[in-house]
């Protein structure tokens, strides 16, 4: 071994890729709490979706179809907006991807064809979605500057984050410079207005058995230092009540995979970030395959 793979350790493929086709459930249940008179508030999906992937040359390419989804609510004021969130998934129901052999996304493929469903959304659903004309004005001028900025907006997409994972190759030796199997990332506070989280997910836990490989990620927060001195320093300063200490960020994940395809059996990501006890927002996303 060179001195240099000693002291920093390889590159080591966790995961084979070859070609497959899988149906999953995937539950997406959001809580926000919002006050300590309040209760939360809620909202669960139920969607069954496709993945397919190929592997070509030096690229793994993934499409995910999502053939049906479901949801619910406890709360009146949400139920419009579950609505309107359902009728929304029709838009693009399938989405190309194209990954490098670590799994970052190197683009999304057929963007013509997330502007043609968009246009034919429009022209037949716009108006039995969003019945006020100035509703409507809105969402097709925020829907318009989604997709110019679609690449960007899906990477921060919790539920695309847990699909697509960067996990296929890890250092070896471990070493505590070269943990972390996510490039840096980004995500907007729930929140915060203009708050942005900048991660990485790093490797805690690694089981092999047979042809399964199960692991666990958990995210590290690069810009606490900033985030305190733009913008926690002057909420916690507003309300004395609270502190610095009840601030809260974490993302979890684990995974079951199958060794020889780098199929994903079964999947879990855990998302939280609160100021205090009684003003949080959470994510819980589980997703499982379908078996025949």
């Amino acid at each position: 071994m060179s001195v240099s793979k000693f002291l920093f350790g390889e590159n080591t493929p966790l995961l084979s890729f070859d070609k497959f086709s899988q149906d999953y459930n995937l539950l997406v249940k959001n809580e926000f709490i919002m006050g300590k008179e309040n209760l939360p508030i809620s909202l669960t999906t139920l969607s069954d979706i496709t993945i397919d992937q190929e592997k070509k040359e030096s690229a793994i390419l993934n499409s995910i179809y999502l053939k049906s989804i479901t949801g619910n609510t406890d709360s009146e004021a949400m139920k419009p907006f579950l609505e309107q969130s359902l009728a929304l998934s029709e838009i693009s129901p399938a989405i190309h991807i194209k990954r490098n052999l670590q799994g970052k996304i190197i683009s999304i493929e057929q963007k013509e064809k997330l502007t043609a469903d968009w246009e034919l959304w429009k022209e037949k659903r716009l108006k039995s979605v969003f019945t006020e004309e100035k509703e409507q004005i809105r969402f097709i001028s925020n829907y318009t500057n989604g997709l110019k900025n679609f690449d960007q907006n899906f990477k921060r997409n919790l539920q695309y984050i847990l699909l697509l994972p960067e996990i296929y190759s890890v250092i070896f030796p471990p070493n505590k410079h070269f943990t972390f199997l996510y490039s840096h990332s980004q995500l907007n506070s729930r929140l915060v207005e203009g708050m942005e989280y900048q991660y990485q997910m790093k490797l805690v836990k690694l089981d092999e058995e047979n042809d399964i490989l199960s692991l666990e990620l958990h995210a590290t927060l690069n810009n606490k230092e900033e985030l305190n001195r733009r913008f926690l320093n002057k909420i916690y300063a507003a309300h004395p009540e609270f502190s610095l200490t009840d601030f809260g960020f974490t993302i979890e994940i684990k995974y079951v995979f199958q060794k020889s395809t780098s199929k994903i059996i079964s999947a879990k990501l855990d998302f939280s970030e609160k100021l205090h006890d009684h003003l949080s927002y959470s994510i819980c996303i589980n997703m499982h395959e379908l078996n025949e």
